[in-house]
């Protein structure tokens, strides 16, 4: 064979080189595009709290620990959170609030 004819058969097999690198790096995109989908997945609103629930359910926790005659330790955590009462509790720190009372029972044993 001439140098020019191996020149065009190397050229030739260089083409079909890229284009079989080209489908398989598109083949990949598909791929890589299909796991980020299934790790993202769609976006989950988070539910709006009922604030009304939340601060019945503490009101609940806290008349059981004071019946439980942890009245001084209840006082001291509303105080905590700059109350006097329940409804003096800013409703954003209800959850705190909610694992603070709930650690009561853990203290005892400390």
């Amino acid at each position: 064979m001439s140098k020019t004819k191996n020149f065009v058969e190397t050229l030739r097999e260089l083409r079909e080189a890229c284009s079989q690198l080209n489908e398989a790096i598109a083949d990949l995109n598909v791929t890589l595009e299909k796991i980020n989908a299934e790790e993202n997945g769609p976006e989950v609103e988070m539910p709006k709290r009922d604030v009304q629930a939340d601060k019945e359910l503490i009101r609940q926790k806290l008349a059981e620990k004071a019946a439980a005659g942890k009245t001084k330790e209840v006082r001291e955590l509303l105080h905590q959170f700059k109350a006097e009462k329940l409804s003096d509790v800013d409703p954003k720190d209800y959850e705190e609030l909610y694992y603070s009372i709930e650690a009561l029972d853990y203290d005892e044993f400390n």
